[in-house]
């Protein structure tokens, strides 16, 4: 099927101009405009996965908005909709506040979710596929997620070009994933405003170890294979153990294999488990097959961050999963909190209608992942000569800069970040999600774990803190 997004002479005249690139016809004729197997310019194929944009009719009137600059996202919209809505709101401020160097600022939001009802692929190739077109068809010079590792980690490695900032990879797999893809002096193309697993793996074995002095002396670790699971189950292995505190690994690629970890992990030997997962389904999965044993109410249970989501409580509220919300302890990067993260949240509730960006951990690292794509090309624009995705990636580098202009992701401060870019002065870009300091070697960021349990608050199911680990 195809999108007739050019009107009048502007589509005849796309149908027979020959072309190299799908550069060259959208400098031509604006967004939507391809160059076909033919060779000639043509209108791009509409996806179905990609159904929000910013504005609202950028596809079906991109003639509207000239010289637009546009941004991908890519999220799983079944799940990660705070996620989404927090870059949207983000890109929809900063095009409101007089866009990039006067030009309109634009948003296109694709889904990895599976749908057998669309194409059949499965997250990985959805995002690969989806990231593709953004790039190639649309002209995206960054994109805005993926929120798990193992789908980040594939779209980096298949598909070239974009600066990508996921709000939410958090495996220590991906810190020098990009190391040998770019030249001395420039910045690698992927970054994450979440800080990576390193820390959280630790605090992870550290309450393991400690609740050794009450029961805990064999530990199980069920973990889900890829970056995600295999990067934070090593940092705890390598934290964890000595001759009197021992452990399994269980690693699990599917439900079946997930299902046969569980049955092998819960023996009477087992006096702990530790399951890690980047799909809130296999562990509301876990949970509900764990609660089948007679032993499983005595038994500590350990999760991480992804478990941190609204989508367990509703999963497992009502089951006899929930009698095992007492037993269990979880780690994550520490939900943000303060004035900018107040703001925030007020400004996410003014655009969705009363919605809390609280509903996800991970709502105020979208929205700075958004900024800091927008803050990326503002420094191309006005010192690199030009927007690309490696071009945005180096104008990151200008944004953890001790004793600089201090700079709140948001609206505020947004021309004023445009006049230091345009000086060539460097700034310190502080976020809704906490500090944005950058480490220049690893261009990684760091912050404090929280440790959360989950109770009922108010006679509704909801987490709750129990301890917070300074990085």
């Amino acid at each position: 099927m195809v999108l007739w997004w050019l009107a009048g002479c502007s589509l005849g005249v796309t149908q027979w101009e020959p072309c190299t690139s799908s550069v060259a016809c959208r400098q031509a004729f604006g967004l939507g405009s391809v160059c076909g197997e033919g060779g000639y310019c043509e209108t791009a194929e509409v996806q179905p996965r990609c159904d929000t944009t910013w504005p609202a009719d950028l596809l079906d009137r991109p003639e509207d908005y000239p010289g637009i600059r546009v941004i991908g996202s890519l999220f799983d919209h079944s799940t990660d909709v705070p996620e989404k809505q927090s870059a949207r709101l983000a890109v929809k401020q900063a095009d409101e506040s007089e866009g990039i160097g006067g030009a309109p600022l634009g948003l296109v939001q694709c889904s990895y979710a599976e749908d057998s009802t669309i194409d059949g692929l499965d997250a990985e190739a959805a995002a690969i596929a989806m990231a593709s077109y953004l790039v190639a068809d649309l002209g995206a010079y960054a994109i805005v997620g993926p929120a798990t590792s193992g789908v980040t980690e594939a779209v980096y490695q298949g598909v070239d070009g974009p600066l990508i900032v996921s709000p939410s990879a958090t495996s220590p797999a991906l810190t020098y994933l990009d190391a040998a893809d770019h030249d001395p002096g420039e910045a690698g193309r992927l970054w994450r405003t979440a800080p990576p697993d390193s820390l959280q793996g630790e605090v992870l074995a550290g309450l393991v170890q400690d609740a050794v002095f009450t029961r805990v002396q064999h530990v199980a670790l069920i973990y889900q294979v890829g970056p995600y699971g295999e990067g934070l189950a090593q940092v705890f292995a390598d934290h964890y153990g000595n001759a009197d505190r021992t452990f399994d690994r269980y690693p699990f690629e599917n439900d079946t294999q997930r299902d046969s970890a569980m049955s092998s992990a819960a023996v009477p030997a087992t006096d702990a488990i530790v399951f890690i997962s980047s799909d809130v389904p296999d562990v509301s999965a876990f949970l509900l097959a764990l609660s089948v044993d007679a032993d499983a109410p005595a038994m500590p249970i350990f999760l991480a961050d992804a478990a941190h989501d609204a989508e367990l409580l509703a999963a497992t509220e009502g089951t006899d999963a929930e009698d095992l919300w007492p037993n269990i302890v979880g780690t994550s990067p520490a939900v943000p909190s303060g004035d900018r993260y107040d703001a925030f949240a007020a400004a996410y509730a003014g655009a969705y209608d009363g919605q809390s960006a609280g509903d996800s951990s991970y709502s105020a690292y979208a929205y700075d992942a958004a900024w800091l794509t927008i803050y990326g090309a503002t420094w191309a624009l006005a010192e690199e000569g030009g927007l690309t995705g490696q071009h945005a990636a180096n104008g990151l580098t200008h944004l953890s800069a001790k004793g600089g202009e201090e700079i709140a992701t948001g609206p505020v401060s947004w021309l004023q970040l445009q006049a230091e870019f345009a000086k060539g002065t460097d700034v310190n870009v502080v976020g809704a999600s906490g500090e944005l300091d950058y480490d220049p070697d690893t261009e990684e960021t760091t912050g404090p774990i929280e440790v959360w349990g989950i109770d009922r608050v108010g006679g509704e199911p909801g987490f709750v803190v129990l301890d917070t680990v300074a990085p």
